[in-house]
């Protein structure tokens, strides 16, 4: 080993030393949090903190602390009174929002996740229906309920209808002039069943609307590259297919000749699954594209409309048309205020049913 060599190992071993160390069995570890805000009472908030505790040959405990303070980190200092163990933030897979503090803003929560460098980007936001308490409250199987609520989440972003979002996603489009964020809302249905209900829609940090469950997909479709949903379409009153999208791509075009006029172009492949009407033949299958392309052009109109009237820009526009416009935004110039309400848009859809199912 070279002297040079030997100095660096000397000098990682030195530092090494240095850093404080934690034995997992004296420490609980974070898991999920839930946030409320107190009826009556908008400076003050009630806290649900969860940390699972993994029992060998058993299922995992979800062990809950609850407190109230004015921030979150009165919740923690509260909480740490009630736990004969140091709590820690480094394992937090979820954090959830009640809906009374979501109306509220939710921005100097998620500021505490910045100056925490423990908190790791993937860390799911989510909004609840009601009560975020309730939702931590119940019992989601043997995994625990931070585990199944990040896998509820995980799931419905790679496999359904839930655009990709994190921590890292919603910071981002916070701070974004061209964007603005969404988390998906999550409802309690029993003691020991949830679901993800829509997706909360954010001006600045405030929660202004909810996508019903409906028009997930087709939001999805505006915001993602990638769909794995499912379509019913109705031919006439005896014939509806059932098409499942297996990929989907989407183009956002502005030209600089008409830079007033923005292009969504849509591309799907899919598979029909069901069919009420026999056999699916070649004529059917154009029968069934053409009025996919329809409904998908016709509710994603829909929405897009409805954003600009709403003044949110949750789809990133405003960063696809300063990217296309050169000297778009400029100084002293609103994006949402003056740009975007005077833009019109069109959508495109083209879809390719490649398979019919193993029968056809």
């Amino acid at each position: 080993m070279s002297y040079r060599s030997l100095c660096i190992a000397m000098v990682i071993l030195f530092l090494s030393g240095c850093v404080d160390k934690s034995i997992i069995d004296d420490i609980n570890i974070q898991s999920a949090v839930a946030i409320d805000q107190i009826e009556g009472d908008p400076e003050k908030i009630k806290g649900m903190i969860l940390i699972q505790n993994y029992l060998p040959d058993q299922a995992v405990e979800n062990i809950r602390f609850t407190s109230t303070g004015k921030i979150r980190r009165d919740l923690l200092l509260n909480i740490q009174k009630k736990s004969s163990q140091p709590i820690v933030v480094g394992g937090l897979m979820v954090t959830i929002f009640g809906d009374k503090i979501s109306d509220y803003g939710i921005a100097e929560y998620v500021d505490v996740y910045m100056r925490e460098s423990s908190v790791g980007t993937r860390n799911y936001l989510a909004t609840s229906k009601s009560s975020a308490i309730g939702i931590l409250a119940g019992e989601y199987g043997p995994r625990g309920n931070a585990t199944y609520l990040r896998n509820l989440i995980e799931h419905n972003i790679e496999h359904r209808d839930v655009p990709k979002t994190n921590l890292h996603i919603f910071l981002r489009d916070y701070y974004s002039r061209g964007k603005d964020p969404y988390l998906p809302e999550i409802n309690g249905v029993s003691k020991d069943e949830v679901e993800i209900s829509g997706i909360s829609l954010f001006k600045g940090d405030k929660e202004i609307d909810v996508l019903p469950k409906n028009k997930m997909f087709y939001f999805k479709l505006l915001v993602d590259n990638y769909s794995n949903g499912n379509f019913l379409v109705t031919l006439d009153k005896h014939k509806t297919a059932m098409v499942k999208s297996i990929k989907s791509k989407r183009k956002i075009k502005i030209s600089k000749d008409h830079p007033n006029k923005v292009t969504f172009e849509i591309h799907i492949n899919g598979v029909v699954t069901e069919y009420t009407g026999g056999k699916v033949t070649e004529k059917v299958s154009k029968e069934i594209e053409k009025e996919l392309e329809k409904k998908v052009n016709d509710e994603c109109m829909k929405l897009l409309t409805q954003f600009q009237e709403q003044q949110i820009d949750p789809i990133g526009i405003g960063l696809a048309y300063k990217a296309n416009i050169r000297g778009t935004a400029k100084k002293g110039k609103n994006w949402i205020g003056e740009e975007y309400p005077t833009l019109s848009f069109d959508v495109k859809t083209k879809i390719d049913i490649r398979e019919s199912g193993v029968i056809e």
